[in-house]
């Protein structure tokens, strides 16, 4: 399998905090692979990175061959890497059709001529857009919410939404950043579900930063842990499930008497 991501001795310092501490990682094409960590370990740093919202301080970051230490956001989800939040952004007034429409704008081929003129080019591929937003919209189950503004949504259908905006950008790499917080056991076994077949339809490679273990040990293949933006383990749900090092980092050292 190929490698299409890859972090070189990857660091991300604020002042004298390492948030991200010499990290290279290794994602194999059509991976599901899960970052955790204690709250404050550096995991939405990395997406931060892998994004462009943050420039590394040192160390290299690659999709495929492409170096993307130094591009812009919308260069790299252009590229093929793509991403939801931790904090949902959303365009809350807009109805959940117009919040998918919006990410394929970036794709048009029609020009000012054919908006000013309402060309048979415009209304074609605006149907087109329209089509595979509300497919996109029916896969993650909301294609009955197409018309309801985003705000208006239960707090899983908005983390479903963020999904399939995401998905609008026709990712190669989709970096899901908790995309099961504030959901309930069955949602997240929906989610396990969902996110499995997501991956098969579109051929994607999947990261998530995720707190609920339900999640990352029934979906991932790897799991990366991080602590104090270290790399701690990397490895299969058994073999980190098992790993006295990732026990002390989240329940802290056992003493015996």
């Amino acid at each position: 399998m190929e490698n299409i991501i890859t972090l070189d001795h990857v660091c991300m310092y604020f002042g004298g905090v390492k948030a991200v501490d010499d990290l290279s990682l290794q994602v194999q094409e059509g991976e599901i692979i899960g970052i955790i960590g204690p709250n404050g370990a550096g995991k939405t740093t990395v997406f931060n990175l892998l994004s462009g919202v943050y420039i590394p301080t040192s160390g290299d970051i690659f999709f495929r061959d492409k170096r993307l230490n130094k591009l812009p956001p919308h260069i790299i989800t252009s590229s093929g890497v793509a991403r939801t939040f931790q904090n949902i952004r959303l365009f809350g007034r807009l109805s959940a059709l117009d919040n998918v429409l919006v990410a394929f704008y970036s794709r048009i081929k029609y020009g000012l001529i054919d908006t000013l003129f309402n060309s048979h080019k415009k209304i074609n591929e605006e149907g087109e857009i329209k089509a595979e937003a509300l497919r996109l919209l029916d896969l993650m189950g909301l294609k009955e919410k197409a018309e309801v503004a985003a705000s208006n949504l239960a707090y899983g259908e908005q983390r479903r939404l963020e999904i399939a905006r995401a998905l609008a950008c026709r990712p190669e790499v989709l970096l899901l950043d908790e995309p099961a917080a504030g959901m309930n056991p069955l949602e997240i076994d929906e989610l396990n579900q969902t996110i499995a077949r997501l991956r098969d339809q579109f051929g994607l490679t999947i990261l998530l930063v995720e707190h609920q273990m339900r999640l990352v040990m029934g979906i991932c293949e790897r799991v990366l842990v991080m602590n104090f933006g270290k790399k701690l383990a990397l490895g299969s749900p058994s073999e980190i499930r098992n790993n006295p090092e990732v026990l002390e980092a989240y329940l802290g050292k056992v003493h015996q008497s």
